[in-house]
């Protein structure tokens, strides 16, 4: 399939060319509703073709109209699960629909949304959820002009969630003018050499759903008696009067007459089961309802009936290895046939015995943690289904070697997820879903439960992989603000103490108050310049001198002698809104160009004044000297930070970060390299340098939370994600190091590598 423009697109199949078509034509036309939505009944193909569409406009030489910038799959998940997926997708450091709609709101740009499954999103015993997703989330991002949504939704009340949209675009794939005729008969024809099925029915009795085609592929006619649906099947016409109801219901008649009684019986039992099962679970579930036709699993009864249906019943994927009977035409009627489908109970009872099969050997709470990702999982799973899940889904190892979407399933449907135990996983998550290494998510959750609950850290710490890094402590913002140990805020900027304050990170909350913390081990030492009024700061720096440089809201520079006690009048010679009043010491000052330099934009700055004596006053310094400029970042700069790489007369090393997210290290007077030290496609938030006793130790961080840890002397690169983005970075000579964010303050260590 290649497109107007020359572009070749992924093979289509089913003849869904002329929905495809449509969808593309809706992403091209700027004049489009920016709501669409994709309907049908079940199995008419509508997650084949969001998932085609995503992969025909994945590649590099997609044209930027025609990009979807994120794909996110509803179906089994909660608001917070497709909230922080929504934001990993878009790589923004999000946790919250509102903090994701504010992060959206940044960039102007245009952005395509596809959301898929929402009719099957949520947990049992939470119903509604899809409406939620979208009153919450995805309606609220209708509010921005730059987004538009492409959402796969039949259900009724979910689609009236949405209000901002006027006469949103709508493509019902049960509407036989999206599927071509002849393209639909040579793709079922296809199907036909495939299937087992003997004496099917033609083509146009199935059109135009592919769902009902594969299941038309597999009726068996030729054992029905004559007369019998199975034979009759292919009188229907697709221009039927009895309409596509008719059809569906002709067909599931005729498939259903070829089948055996222990066949019907294996295909009753996954009626309401609400997930997908492997032949093995599906063994169990025909064992937990039908014990005397259909026995345990493994025996010989079991295998040839479960064979039979999983020939007979097409799997979700084509080619797959599971099967389910989804909510839709299909299940009704096999639950009305089977009357004993309508027992409230049996579903309850089939997944108390796939959670036995699941729990199988497991004793206690330590063989349970051993039980291995894909098994905990799937002991999770069964347990919210049965309704016994409040206790394993808190149980902190259980969050971090579970898969974190079904742990964060399992506390909205527990109603534990809001619960302020629970805040260390809500911090972590969005982080969690990303990391693939059980090992490595310990830490992460590790890290978030210091300063929370230093038991359950200590046992995920040991649970923890070597990640290269080593949480050592950590200060959160929902403690008790009256304890004298209370976390110092928010941190707007962060600076590593030298001079007087060398060990310590100076952390600038959002009032402009200045605290210090120590490095070891968190605790608060003091604040610097207590006897002033908090003034809104964007930067400070610590210099070797001892004294600390700030960079006010208004581009004002400010400069004390952290050291000084005495009264405030004798210090006004140290306090000036000037720039030539940084120390005797080479030190950046600022995340930003100073205006008091002029326009530039595009330009890092590096300050080294003139070396003075300590008691000359500051508003009589010189002018600086060395003042270097030159373009390494496109756009402004956003962090900066300066250190002496040796004894006296070595140069200073200057690191930069700028808003097209490169990180540039270069000296002062010297031509910098050619090549960025790295470089990523969020905006750099914060940096930080130091000459540790190990060597020099580099840290940067990114506005998608990223923080990338590095030790030239050795070649360590380490990288994390603290789940929500670093706005400041202090570092000492020890090698501790300090991250600050608007939730928290964590302090961790660089590991040496094994060996």
């Amino acid at each position: 399939m290649v497109d107007q423009d020359g572009h070749r697109l992924p093979h289509m199949t089913g003849g869904r060319h002329l929905a495809a078509r449509a969808l593309l034509g809706w992403l091209d036309d700027p004049r489009s509703p920016r709501l669409c939505l994709v309907g049908g009944s079940p199995g008419a193909g509508k997650s084949h073709l969001l998932a085609w569409l995503y992969a025909a406009t994945a590649g590099q030489d997609t044209p930027p109209a025609r990009r979807l910038h994120a794909f996110v799959p509803a179906g089994g998940s909660t608001l917070p699960g497709v909230t922080v997926e929504l934001a990993r997708h878009l790589g923004v450091a999000a946790r919250t629909p509102r903090h994701l709609v504010a992060w959206a709101a940044l960039d102007p740009r245009r952005t395509v949304i596809t959301i898929a499954d929402l009719d099957h999103a949520g947990v049992p015993g939470r119903p509604g959820e899809g409406a939620r997703i979208v009153t919450d989330l995805l309606d609220p991002l209708l509010d921005l002009p730059h987004v538009r949504l492409l959402v796969e939704c039949a259900d009724a009340a979910t689609r009236a969630a949405f209000t901002r949209v006027a006469g949103p675009a709508a493509l019902d794939l049960d509407e036989p003018r999206w599927t071509h005729p002849g393209r639909f008969a040579r793709w079922y024809a296809e199907l036909l050499a495939a299937a087992p099925g003997t004496a099917p029915p033609d083509a146009d009795v199935a059109y135009p759903h592919p769902g009902l085609a594969r299941l038309a592929a597999r009726v068996d006619g030729a054992s029905a008696s004559p007369g019998s649906p199975a034979s009759a099947v292919s009188a229907v016409s697709a221009v039927d009067p009895g309409g596509t109801t008719e059809r569906f219901a002709r067909i599931h008649r005729a498939w259903w007459a070829g089948l055996g009684e222990d066949v019907r019986s294996a295909v009753a039992a996954l009626y309401g089961l609400d997930l997908p099962l492997t032949a093995r679970q599906w063994a169990i579930a025909c064992s937990t309802l039908y014990p005397g036709p259909v026995p345990g699993p493994g025996g010989a009864a079991t295998d040839a009936p479960i064979a039979a249906a999983t020939r007979a019943l097409p799997p979700l994927l084509d080619g797959g290895d599971t099967w389910a009977l989804p909510a839709g035409p299909l299940a009704d009627f096999v639950a009305g046939q089977r009357r004993e489908c309508r027992d409230p109970g049996r579903a309850a009872r089939v997944h108390a015995a796939l959670r036995r099969d699941a729990d199988a050997g497991i004793v206690d709470l330590a063989a349970l943690y051993e039980a291995g990702e894909e098994r905990l999982s799937a002991i999770l799973e069964h347990s919210v289904r049965i309704g016994d899940a409040a206790a394993l889904a808190v149980d902190p190892i259980v969050q971090a070697l579970a898969r974190p979407h079904v742990v964060a399933g399992a506390l909205v449907a527990t109603g534990q997820w809001a619960d302020p135990a629970q805040a260390a996983f809500r911090g972590a998550y969005g982080t969690l879903v990303a990391e693939p290494a059980p090992g490595v998510r310990a830490a992460l959750l590790a890290m978030h439960r210091l300063g929370r609950d230093d038991d359950a850290a200590r046992r995920l710490a040991a649970r923890a992989a070597a990640p290269g890094w080593r949480a050592e402590w950590a200060r959160w913002g929902e403690g008790d603000p009256q304890r004298p140990d209370r976390w110092p805020g928010p941190v707007l900027a962060a600076a590593s103490g030298r001079g007087a304050l060398a060990g310590q990170a100076l952390l600038v909350d959002d009032t402009g108050t200045i605290r210090t913390v120590r490095g070891a081990d968190g605790g608060i030492v003091g604040r610097v310049g207590a006897s002033f009024g908090p003034i809104p700061l964007r930067a400070l720096a610590s210099t070797y001198g001892g004294r600390v440089a700030t960079l006010n809201r208004w581009g004002g520079v400010d400069v004390l002698d952290a050291a000084y006690h005495g009264p405030r009048g004798a210090l006004e010679a140290g306090f000036q809104r000037l720039v030539n009043t940084c120390g005797a010491e080479p030190t950046v000052l600022c995340a930003h160009p100073l205006p008091a330099l002029g326009d530039a934009e595009g330009a890092v700055w590096c300050y080294a004044p003139a070396p003075t004596s300590a008691s000359a006053p500051a508003g009589d310094e010189p002018p600086p000297r060395g003042v270097f400029s030159a373009p390494l970042h496109t756009g402004p700069v956003t962090a900066l930070g300066a250190v002496r790489t040796g004894t006296a007369g070595a140069p200073t090393l200057v690191i930069s970060g700028g808003r097209d997210g490169r990180v540039r290290m270069w000296s002062p007077g010297a031509e910098p390299g050619p090549d960025a030290l790295d470089a990523r496609a969020a905006p750099v938030t914060a940096l930080a340098c130091e000459q540790t006793t190990e060597g020099l130790l580099i840290a940067v961080a990114w506005a998608d939370g990223p923080v990338r840890l590095r030790r030239p002397g050795d070649d360590t690169t380490v990288d994390l994600n603290p789940g929500l983005p670093v706005t400041g970075i202090a570092m000492s000579v020890e090698g501790h190091i300090v991250l600050g964010t608007a939730a928290g303050v964590i302090g961790l260590r660089l590991e040496r590598p094994a060996g």
